[in-house]
C-alpha cells in the first residue's frame, strides 16, 4: 500500500485537552490543506464552537468528522506507532525533528493506525502522556521564543508528512505491535520480575523506565511482543515451580 490516502487515512491528528477552539480549527484547516483527514480530541471542553469553524474555514468537515475521546489511553489504543510533539527531551525516548520523524510515521501508517500528539496551549504534553509515545519530535526554533501555537505546529508536521509522503513507498507492510499491546507487555514484564523477586529503586518505576528505553530503540512487531509473554510466562512457571517445592519442603 504505497498510495498518499491509503497512508494518510492512518495517520491521525489527536490534540489533548485544547483550550482555544480557533487553534483547534485552523489544525483541522492544516490538515486538510496537507491532504489528511483524521483530527481526534482528546477531553475537550467544548464542541462545535463557532470560532472553531471560523478558523477551519472551508474544513469544517474535518471538524464534523472529528473523533472525541474522555482519556488518551483510549484515544491511541489501537496505534501502532504514538509520536508526541514536545520541546521537552526524554533520555529514554528517541527524539527526532519533523523530517526526521515523517519516514517512520508514514512506513508505520502502511501497517495501522498512527497517532501524532499535541498538548495543551499552555502546558503542552504531561510526563504520563509523554510515557505513551515510542517517538518524540521537536521542531526547531529560535532560543527567543521557542514555543509554537499549537496551529503551527501542526502545520509543520503535516507539510513534512505531506513533502515525503510524495516519495514512493514500497516493501511489505510491518506488523507493529500496537500501543495497547505494548502497554500490555510492560504489565506483564512488571509483574514477571515482581514474582522472580526484582524490587523497584530511586524513584518506583525506575528499571522499567530502563527497560523501555531498551525496546524504544526499536520497533516492535506483534511476534516481539509475543516473544516476551512466552519469555516472563517461563518466569512465572520457574517462580510458581520453586515456591510449590519449597512449600512442599516445609510440610515434611
Amino acid at each position: 500500500m504505497s498510495s498518499r490516502k491509503t497512508d494518510f487515512d492512518n495517520i491521525r491528528i489527536v490534540l489533548v485537552e485544547p483550550k482555544v477552539p480557533g487553534n483547534v480549527g485552523a489544525a483541522a484547516r492544516a490538515i486538510k490543506n496537507m491532504g489528511l483527514s483524521r483530527l481526534v480530541l482528546v477531553n475537550p471542553w467544548f464542541y462545535d464552537h463557532p470560532q472553531a469553524r471560523y478558523m477551519a474555514h472551508g474544513s469544517e468537515d474535518i471538524l464534523e468528522r472529528a473523533e472525541v475521546f474522555s482519556s488518551l489511553d483510549e484515544a491511541v489504543g489501537s496505534s501502532v506507532l504514538v509520536v508526541g510533539a514536545t520541546q521537552r527531551q526524554r533520555h529514554n525516548v528517541p527524539f527526532m525533528n519533523p523530517r526526521q520523524a515523517a519516514g517512520e510515521i508514514l512506513e508505520s501508517a502502511r501497517s495501522g493506525p498512527v497517532s501524532i500528539l499535541f498538548g495543551r496551549e499552555d502546558r503542552g504534553l504531561l510526563n504520563d502522556e509523554l510515557n505513551c509515545c515510542q517517538i518524540l519530535v521537536t521542531i526547531p526554533s529560535s532560543k527567543a521564543q521557542p514555543s509554537l501555537n499549537l496551529s503551527q505546529a501542526v502545520m509543520v508536521m503535516v507539510y513534512e508528512l505531506f513533502t515525503a509522503n510524495a516519495s514512493p513507498g514500497g516493501g511489505k507492510p510491518k506488523d507493529y505491535a500496537p500501543a495497547e499491546a505494548l502497554a500490555t507487555m510492560y504489565d506483564h514484564l512488571r509483574e514477571s520480575l515482581t514474582r522472580l523477586g526484582m524490587r523497584q529503586w530511586n524513584d518506583g518505576d525506575n528499571y522499567l523506565k530502563s527497560l523501555r528505553r531498551v525496546f524504544s530503540r526499536t520497533r516492535l512487531e506483534s511476534r516481539d511482543v509475543a516473544t516476551i509473554h512466552k519469555l516472563c510466562g517461563e518466569i512465572d512457571k520457574y517462580v510458581f515451580r520453586v515456591r510449590d517445592d519449597l512449600e512442599k519442603e516445609q510440610e515434611r
